[in-house]
């Protein structure tokens, strides 16, 4: 049995001095796409550039909203995720990117409402599977 002062040895990537863990390397938890990357970079950038606004005009003809949808149809499960951890205004980009409008009439207006209706759709579409 090893004491309790052996040393942990990690192994490392053949030319490089730095010590990775195995465990770095193979999670897919913690590798993020280009894609995902871009849309939280896009994300963080929308919500400083509209500043505390009200306006879900203003809100939406942010350059950064534009070019979340103009990620397209892959961004629509990332939105859903987003919209699961920090509801904000994201029907108009929902709407544009899929052409659905679940949100039941006695529901607009009602930021967690219209949340919970769009996030039931990505259920329900297989877009997300979990909440």
């Amino acid at each position: 049995m090893p004491s309790a002062s052996a040393v942990l040895s990690l192994p490392t990537i053949p030319g490089q001095d730095q010590i990775f863990p195995v465990a770095s390397l193979v999670s897919t938890n913690i590798v993020e796409t280009q894609l995902e990357r871009r849309f939280h970079a896009l994300v963080e950038e929308w919500r400083n550039e509209r500043g505390p606004t009200s306006s879900i005009t203003e809100m939406v003809a942010c350059p950064s909203y534009r070019a979340i949808i103009a990620l397209g149809k892959p961004a629509i499960p990332l939105i859903l995720a987003e919209m699961i951890h920090r509801p904000d205004y994201w029907f108009a980009a929902l709407r544009e990117l899929t052409g659905a409008n679940p949100v039941r009439p006695g529901h607009r207006g009602d930021l967690d409402a219209m949340t919970r209706d769009w996030i039931l759709w990505g259920l329900q579409t297989h877009l997300i599977t979990t909440v």
